[in-house]
């Protein structure tokens, strides 16, 4: 079996999409409601008090984490509660939830990172009273709490000394579109920071002179509304992170292999007036154990960084061609993945092939999922420069572009690489991978949210399969960690792809409870292959990638069944 099979296999991409169906009494039940906690973020090797809100009662009480590095203590009849973080904690955002006997919660997020915490203290709102923060670097944690909320954070400033700025809210699972403005002294607007890899701002501000500036940030309602006025409510956190360079934003080639060594450069800021150039560091000699998450785009966390960096999972050899312009192609060897970057404005990066006629390539496309800032196009010609393929525009806004062609001659064929809106510089960086289409399936559940079965009841879970690149093995659907009393036969996905179920079948005298379940898909094959499944947590609200967009479990609680009234008496 080939690696790109093997590789196929392993790429399983669980999205939001459709109800859970049920059969007999079962109905989707959270008992326990958890709807904040503060503070929502912490240091690694720190233990601090915490509150939560919500409905946090029942039997068999605990507060679930998706990192062990993460516990939480039982919470009182207040909500009060001690957070642990272990020193060894890697940064990043963590999900957890309130479990108990009759179910288990909508996940909330809780961040953990390395920079000194500074807890929003109001009223901030007006312009001439902003929050003062003494000291960079700051992690500031704060809410917009009601509609109209204006939050202001005063900062000094040197001339020429750039100031890293990256917000969190979408990413936090806020309902809130972030804008942060930064105003000099005298109240004047000199910079505005939007999207970054989502919908959370990002950016660096160089400062035109010695002073005090104000960070301002405000949000719209996400899902957009009616009403653009700015938006606020209990669940509308976000936290601001402000450092000075030299600061590591990203690593060139956005890509480490996913087995053996590799080299990245670190970028970003420096303490000089150039604003986003290459660090004063080396390379960094990289490999796969370094990386958190377990997609096909993981987190790396390298020294000089203030937050998780997203990489692709290279399964192929990594190149970064010094020349790969139209005039001088970069002759590639495919397979392979190449890191790249359009420096200047209508640049365009050209890469060359040879093929033998009815040879098949695929060139997939990252950046805009890794933070970086091109909006892809592809182009593909022939040996005689005729165009053969082009990247479509994407029904999902939120999807990266690629182009699969076919040889209808032997020759050279170059695929140009360029934004769709002639953007360059830095930070216009890439990775594509040129190799041939790999089959592969995918497996979605379509539904991830806590589910209930009552007792001798049964629960249909709907999901769905699709197929690429002529994908052929047999695969089937198991279920472990079931509640006690409950069991789920296998089941075989459909040869073609499509809807299918999984049913869930809870006996009679299946005792109350509530466990973390997990779907898996298995290959026929000896021995056989499995892909542990996971689901997205944004459906339609998503807006490109963050990195708590996906989860894996799957909670499942039984119930008795609710008892029979007896029959009426006659008169």
């Amino acid at each position: 079996m080939s690696s790109d099979a093997a590789a196929g296999r392993r790429r399983v991409l669980v999205c939001a999409a459709a109800l859970l169906l049920m059969h007999g009494a079962g109905a989707l039940a959270t008992p326990s409601t958890l709807t904040g906690v503060t503070p929502f973020a912490g240091n690694p090797g720190t233990s601090f008090p915490v509150k939560f809100t919500g409905k946090l009662e029942g039997e068999a009480r605990q507060v679930w984490s998706d990192d062990s590095s993460l516990v939480f203590t039982l919470p009182d009849a207040s909500g009060n509660a001690t957070a642990t973080i272990a020193a060894a904690a890697q940064p990043g955002i963590r999900l957890i939830r309130f479990v108990n006997t009759e179910g288990a919660t909508l996940p909330l997020r809780f961040a953990v990172g390395p920079l000194p915490l500074v807890e929003e203290k109001e009223p901030n709102d007006e312009l001439a009273a902003p929050q003062l923060i003494p000291k960079l670097p700051a992690w500031i944690q704060g809410k917009l709490e009601k509609a109209g909320d204006v939050d202001g954070y005063a900062l000094s400033l040197k001339k020429g000394a750039p100031l890293f700025l990256k917000v969190d809210g979408y990413s936090l699972g806020s309902p809130v579109d972030l804008i942060l403005h930064v105003l000099d002294s005298r109240g004047a607007k000199v910079a505005t920071f939007s999207d970054g890899r989502n919908l959370d701002p990002e950016g660096v501000f160089l400062p035109t002179e010695d002073g005090v500036y104000t960070l301002q940030i405000a949000g719209f309602a996400h899902p957009p509304v009616a009403d653009v006025n700015f938006t606020g409510s209990a669940a509308c956190v976000y936290q601001i992170a402000a450092a000075l360079g030299p600061v590591v934003n990203r690593v060139f080639p956005a890509a480490v292999p996913s087995l053996g060594k590799g080299s990245v450069e670190l970028r970003g800021t420096t303490a000089t007036t150039e604003a986003t150039v290459k660090t004063a560091a080396a390379c960094l000699e990289v490999t796969a154990a370094q990386l958190s998450g377990t997609g096909e785009v993981a987190m790396l966390f390298p020294k000089g960084a203030i937050a998780p960096i997203p990489v692709v999972r290279a399964r192929h050899p990594i190149s970064t061609p010094p020349v790969a312009s139209v005039e001088a192609p970069a002759l590639i060897k495919a397979p392979a993945l190449v890191g790249g970057s359009l420096e200047k404005a209508d640049a365009v990066s050209a890469y060359k092939v040879a093929m033998k006629k009815g040879e098949r390539l695929t060139a997939r496309f990252w950046s805009r999922s890794l933070g970086l800032g091109i909006e892809g196009d592809l182009v593909v010609q022939g040996p005689t420069a005729q165009q053969v393929a082009a990247s479509a525009n994407p029904s999902d806004i939120t999807t990266e572009p690629n182009v699969t062609w076919t040889a209808a001659v032997d020759g050279d064929y170059t695929l140009l690489v360029r934004d769709l809106f002639q953007h360059g510089g830095a930070g216009c960086e890439f990775v594509v991978e040129i190799a041939a289409p790999a089959p592969a399936f995918t497996v979605e559940l379509t539904e991830g949210k806590p589910v209930r079965v009552d007792a001798g009841k049964t629960l249909a879970l709907k999901l769905k399969s699709t197929f690429t690149n002529n994908w052929k093995e047999p695969l089937i659907v198991r279920v472990s960690g079931l509640p006690e009393g409950v069991f789920a036969p296998e089941v075989a996905v459909p040869e073609k792809g499509g809807d299918f179920e999984v049913t869930l079948h809870s006996a009679s005298n299946a005792p109350s409870a509530t466990a973390q379940a997990s779907l898996s898909v298995w290959t026929k094959a000896s021995p056989p292959i499995f892909v542990g499944m996971a689901y997205s947590l944004r459906a339609d609200l998503k807006r490109w990638d963050s990195a708590s967009d996906i989860a894996h479990d799957l909670w499942v609680t039984v119930g008795p069944t609710a008892a029979t009234p007896p029959p009426a008496t006659k008169k």
